[in-house]
């Protein structure tokens, strides 16, 4: 996104919605002409507060359910026959520079792999600013796609994840299990002390 179509907080953007079970719970998921805007989960009755939330960071797009255009998005990230597709996913997001730089370093992170929010930091540059990494990784839009659930703490602890610790555990888990059907990659972390 553009910083002119940014601050325009999206005015004229037509945004479809619907909310999905998947293997960790129900997501929220919100889709544009030009991508995926948004993906998270949902705990208990909390679709409307979500809805809400979301509305207030798109106070100008107009906003509409459509649970089988959704649906279909939903059902080709969560795919378990075609684990590693190789289509893209078109994203549609806004957040700061460093935001963008933290989500991309994070697309980097191969599937089955954790890295530290040190090693992240360090990969864009900024080996200081691994607190402000943390604050960019809060607030990605694109939970599982943009993989935020990789990073834990440099001791190992797997917390602080926007949508539940529990969660998390079980992602990284399917994950792992996903990652052994293919050949290992190097991680970010080899990328960064080379």
């Amino acid at each position: 996104m553009t910083p002119g179509e940014f601050k325009q907080k999206g005015a004229g953007l037509k945004m479809e919605f619907g909310f999905h079970p998947t293997p960790f719970g129900v997501c929220f998921l919100v889709l544009t002409e030009r991508g995926i805007s948004h993906l998270g989960f949902v705990d208990g009755d909390d679709q409307a507060l979500v809805l809400n939330q979301f509305r207030q960071n798109w106070p100008e797009a107009t906003l509409a359910e459509n649970r089988v255009g959704t649906g279909s998005m939903v059902n080709r990230i969560f795919s378990v026959d075609h684990p590693h597709e190789s289509r893209p996913f078109h994203l549609l997001l806004k957040g700061t520079n460093f935001q963008v730089s933290v989500w991309r370093a994070l697309l980097t992170i191969p599937i089955g792999n954790v890295v530290s929010y040190q090693d992240i930091a360090a990969y864009i540059g900024r080996p200081k600013a691994f607190r402000a990494v943390g604050n960019a990784i809060a607030v990605n839009p694109v939970g599982y796609l943009i993989p935020c659930h990789r990073v834990i703490a440099k001791s190992g602890r797997i917390h602080q994840y926007r949508w539940g610790t529990v969660r998390k555990k079980a992602i990284l888990g399917w994950e792992a299990t996903r990652s052994s059907l293919s050949p290992p990659v190097e991680t970010i972390k080899r990328r960064v002390e080379s």
